[in-house]
C-alpha cells in the first residue's frame, strides 16, 4: 500500500525535466534518476524549464552569472537581442577562428545608430527613386490625357490588380509572421532542449550543428520578412500612387473599397481566431459576434454593390458624352478638311456619305427584319409556353373540382350527423334506422322496377307476336307470288337449284324424281349447294325433309339461316321436318317438335318407316318434295357397305316415285372406289367437287342434259355459291 506524504513535505521536481518526482527518486516524466537531491541554483532552471513563468529563467540566468560563467553571459546577450551572443553561447567560432570579445554598452548603441542610419538612407534612395517614377508616369499621363487617350477603365483594373497583389502580399507577410512565431517558439524548444542535454552530458557537436542551422534558417526568414515588408511597402506605394491618378470620386471608392478588404481580412482573422478557440471558450458570445460580424460584411458587400453600379451608371453616361464629344470633333474635322477644296471633291465625299448612308440604312432595315423574325420566334415561344399552361390550368380545375367534391362529402357528413342526432332522439342505434329506411327504398324500388319489366315483357311480347304475324304474312304472301314459278316448274317436271349459273347450266333445272351424290372433299362447299336447293324449294312453298346422322337440327337451322333469312318461320308453317338419326345416340336433348327421333343411325328400317310417313303426308297436298342425305358416309360407317346397299336402293326408289328430288351427301376420302361406284349406281348422277392448286372445280356427271361436262371454277360463302364462265362444245 502507498504511503501518502506528509503535508508539510515539499514535493521533489526532476532536475533533468522539471517533472514530478516519486517516492523511490524516478521521475515520472522521463524516468531520469534522482540520485542526489536538487541543488538551490537549479530551482529558477527547474521553474523555467516547467514553463511557469519567465521569472526562473533571469533567475536562473543570473545565478549562473555570479557564478561567472560566459557562456550564461552569451545566452543572456542573446535573450536581450544580441544575435551574435547566440553563437557565443553554443560555442561556434566566429571568422576570424575565435570568439567574439565582448562589446561595451556604448559601442552596441553606436552600431545600432549606424544600422539605422543605413536603413534610413536606403529608405530614402528608394523614396527617390519611386518619386522620380511617379513623375515620369504623372508626366506620360498628362500627355496621354491632354492628347484624348486617357482611358479610366485601365486605371481601375489596374488599381484592381494592384489591390489584389496586395492583399496577396498582405496575407504572406502573415504566413511569414506566424513562421517567425514558430520558430521563436521552435527556438525557445530548441533552447531548453539543449540546456537540458547539458545538464545532462554536457554540449555535442550535433546539438551546436543543430542550433546553427535554427540560427540560419531564423536569419533567413527574418531576411524574407524584410523583404517582404519592402515588397509590400513599394506595393503601397504604387497604389497610393495610382490613387493620386484617379478622379477624386474614384479615388474616394477605391479607398473604400480597400477598406472594405482590410476589414474583411480583420474579420477573417477574427473567424478563425474564434473556430480555434475551444467549445467551452466560445459558446453563445461567439455566436453573437459571428452574427455580428456577417451582418457586417452584408451590408458592406450592399454598399459596395450600390456604389459598384452607381459608377457603372456614371461610367456610361460618360461613354455616351464622349462617343457624342467623338462624333462632334469628326464632324469638325471633316468640315476643316472640305475647306479650301474644289466643289467636286466635296460632291464626290458628299456622295460617298450618302452611299455610307444608305448602306446604313440598309443595314438598320436587315436589323429590323432580324428583330422581327426573333419577334415571331418569341411569338412561338408564348405560344409553346401557352401550352404549357393549358395543363396547369386543368389541374387548377381538377383543384376546384376536388375542393368541391369535399364541399359535398362535408355535407353529407353533416347529414350522418344528424341521422345519428335523429336517431338518439328515437332511442335507436344509426344503423337499424340506415338499414330500415334503405330496406324500405329498396322494397319501393324492386316494386318500380318489376312492374317496368312486366310492362317491358308485355310490350316485347305484343312486338314479337306483331313481328312474327307480319313475317309470317310476308312469308305466306311471298309463297303466294311464287306459285306461278311452281306450277311452271310442274309444268317442266324440272326444279330450281337456287343458283342461277348453275340452273343455265342444268338447261333449268334438275328433273322431277332425280336422286343425285354430291360428293366431294370436305370444306368445298358442298353444304351450302344443299342449303340454298332446300331454300329455294321453301321460298315456292315446297317442303324440305332433312336426314341427319352427322349433327343435330341446331346446327342445320344455323347454317340455314345464312342461305335463308325468316328459316324458322317456314318451320312454324310445317314446311320443314327432321329425321334425326344423331342426337340420341349422342344423348342430347329430344324435344324438337318438328323432328322425328331415331334411337340409333343403324335402324334403317326406322328411318324408311319415318320418310315414308312424311312423304304419304305431303303427297296429299304438294306435287313433290325435297330432301337433303346428311349424310351417306356416316351411314356407311356404321354398316358395311352392302347393307347401306340393301337399305338405298328401296328408299332411292320411293323418292323416284314420290317424284321427289334428293340430294346424297358423300364425303370423299371415307370411301374405296368400289363402294363409289356401288352407290352411283343407284343415282341418277352426281356433282362432284375437287380441289386443285387452291382453285375449287365442280361438274355434272349424269342428272340430265347440261352445257357442259367439263370442271368448272366457282367459288363460295356460307350464303351463295358463284359459278364461273363454262364453254358450250361441252354439250352432251
Amino acid at each position: 500500500m502507498a504511503v501518502k506524504p506528509a503535508e508539510g513535505a515539499v514535493s521533489q521536481v526532476c532536475r533533468v525535466c522539471g517533472g514530478e518526482v516519486n517516492p523511490h527518486g524516478e521521475c515520472v516524466v522521463c524516468g531520469t534518476k534522482q540520485s542526489d537531491p536538487p541543488k538551490a541554483d537549479d530551482k529558477g532552471s527547474t521553474t523555467w524549464l516547467k514553463g511557469d513563468s519567465d521569472g526562473g529563467l533571469n533567475a536562473w540566468i543570473g545565478a549562473s552569472v555570479s557564478g561567472g560563467d560566459s557562456k550564461d553571459d552569451a545566452l543572456r546577450k542573446w535573450l536581450a537581442g544580441e544575435d551574435t551572443a547566440f553563437q557565443d553561447w553554443i560555442g561556434v567560432p566566429t571568422t576570424s577562428g575565435g570568439a567574439k570579445a565582448s562589446r561595451t554598452p556604448a559601442e552596441r548603441v553606436s552600431d545600432d545608430k549606424v544600422r539605422e542610419l543605413r536603413t534610413k538612407a536606403l529608405e530614402v534612395d528608394g523614396l527617390h527613386a519611386e518619386l522620380e517614377a511617379m513623375r515620369s508616369t504623372l508626366n506620360r499621363e498628362l500627355v496621354n490625357f491632354r492628347q484624348g487617350k486617357f482611358d479610366p477603365v485601365k486605371y481601375i483594373e489596374e488599381t484592381a490588380n494592384l489591390s489584389k497583389q496586395l492583399q496577396t502580399e498582405i496575407a504572406k507577410r502573415r504566413e511569414l509572421e506566424q513562421d517567425i512565431e514558430h520558430i521563436k517558439k521552435g527556438s525557445i524548444a530548441v533552447i531548453k532542449y539543449v540546456k537540458t542535454q547539458q545538464l545532462k552530458a554536457g554540449g555535442s557537436p550535433e546539438l551546436k550543428k543543430r542550433l546553427d542551422q535554427e540560427t540560419k534558417a531564423r536569419q533567413t526568414l527574418e531576411a524574407d520578412v524584410g523583404e517582404q515588408r519592402s515588397v509590400n511597402e513599394q506595393l503601397r506605394k504604387q497604389l497610393e500612387s495610382g490613387l493620386g491618378k484617379m478622379k477624386p470620386d474614384q479615388r474616394e471608392v477605391k479607398k473604400r473599397e480597400l477598406d472594405l478588404v482590410e476589414r474583411e481580412a480583420t474579420f477573417k482573422a477574427k473567424e478563425e481566431r474564434l473556430a480555434s478557440m475551444p467549445a467551452g471558450e466560445g459558446g453563445a458570445p461567439s455566436e453573437e459576434l459571428k452574427r455580428r460580424f456577417e451582418e457586417e460584411l452584408r451590408e458592406m458587400a450592399e454598399d459596395y454593390l450600390a456604389k459598384e453600379e452607381e459608377f457603372k451608371k456614371r461610367i456610361i453616361g460618360l461613354e455616351q458624352e464622349v462617343g457624342k464629344y467623338k462624333i462632334e470633333d469628326k464632324v469638325r474635322a471633316e468640315a476643316k478638311a472640305f475647306e479650301g477644296k474644289p466643289k467636286s471633291e466635296v460632291q464626290a465625299a458628299f456622295s460617298r456619305k450618302e452611299q455610307e448612308v444608305l448602306h446604313k440604312e440598309k443595314m438598320v432595315l436587315m436589323r429590323e427584319q432580324e428583330l422581327q423574325r426573333l419577334q415571331a420566334d418569341l411569338q412561338v415561344k408564348e405560344d409553346e409556353i401557352k401550352k404549357v399552361k393549358e395543363p396547369l390550368t386543368y389541374k387548377e380545375e381538377e383543384l376546384l373540382r376536388r375542393e368541391e367534391d369535399l364541399m359535398y362529402r362535408e355535407k353529407v357528413l353533416q347529414a350522418e350527423h344528424r341521422k345519428v342526432e335523429e336517431a338518439k332522439a328515437q332511442g335507436g342505434s344509426v344503423e337499424e334506422l340506415d338499414l330500415k329506411s334503405r330496406l324500405e327504398e329498396l322494397k319501393s324500388t324492386i316494386t318500380t322496377k318489376e312492374e317496368e319489366v312486366r310492362t317491358k315483357e308485355r310490350y316485347l311480347q305484343q312486338k314479337m307476336e306483331e313481328l312474327r304475324l307480319r313475317e309470317q304474312g310476308l312469308i305466306s304472301e311471298d309463297i303466294e307470288a311464287r306459285d306461278k314459278d311452281l306450277q311452271v316448274e310442274v309444268k317442266q317436271q324440272k326444279v330450281k337449284m337456287g343458283i342461277p349459273r348453275l340452273d343455265d347450266l342444268l338447261f333449268g333445272g334438275i328433273p322431277f324424281g332425280t336422286n343425285a351424290s354430291v360428293y366431294g372433299p370436305a370444306y368445298v362447299g358442298k353444304e351450302v349447294l344443299v342449303s340454298l336447293f332446300m331454300a329455294e324449294g321453301l321460298k315456292k312453298g315446297v317442303p324440305v325433309l332433312w336426314i341427319l346422322t352427322d349433327k343435330g337440327p341446331t346446327e342445320v337451322r344455323e347454317e340455314m339461316a345464312f342461305a335463308l333469312p325468316g328459316y324458322e318461320e317456314y318451320e312454324k308453317l310445317g314446311l320443314v321436318q327432321y329425321i334425326d338419326t344423331y342426337s340420341k345416340s349422342m344423348g342430347a336433348e329430344a324435344s324438337d317438335p318438328n323432328t322425328t327421333y331415331i334411337d340409333e343411325p343403324t335402324d334403317y328400317q326406322a328411318i324408311l318407316k319415318a320418310v315414308d310417313a312424311r312423304a304419304a303426308e305431303w303427297k296429299k297436298k304438294y306435287p313433290t318434295y325435297r330432301l337433303a342425305f346428311r349424310s351417306v358416309s356416316t351411314l356407311i360407317a356404321y354398316l358395311d357397305p352392302t347393307t347401306t346397299f340393301k337399305f338405298l336402293q328401296p328408299f332411292v326408289g320411293r323418292r323416284k316415285r314420290d317424284k321427289a328430288v334428293a340430294f346424297y351427301v358423300i364425303e370423299k376420302g371415307m370411301h374405296e372406289e368400289q363402294e363409289i361406284q356401288m352407290l352411283g349406281s343407284l343415282m341418277d348422277g352426281s356433282i362432284e367437287f375437287k380441289v386443285e392448286q387452291l382453285k375449287s372445280f365442280l361438274c355434272i356427271k349424269g342428272i340430265c342434259d347440261v352445257q357442259s361436262r367439263g370442271w368448272i371454277r366457282y367459288t363460295y360463302t356460307k350464303s351463295s355459291l358463284s359459278i364461273g364462265s363454262f364453254s358450250l362444245d361441252h354439250i352432251k
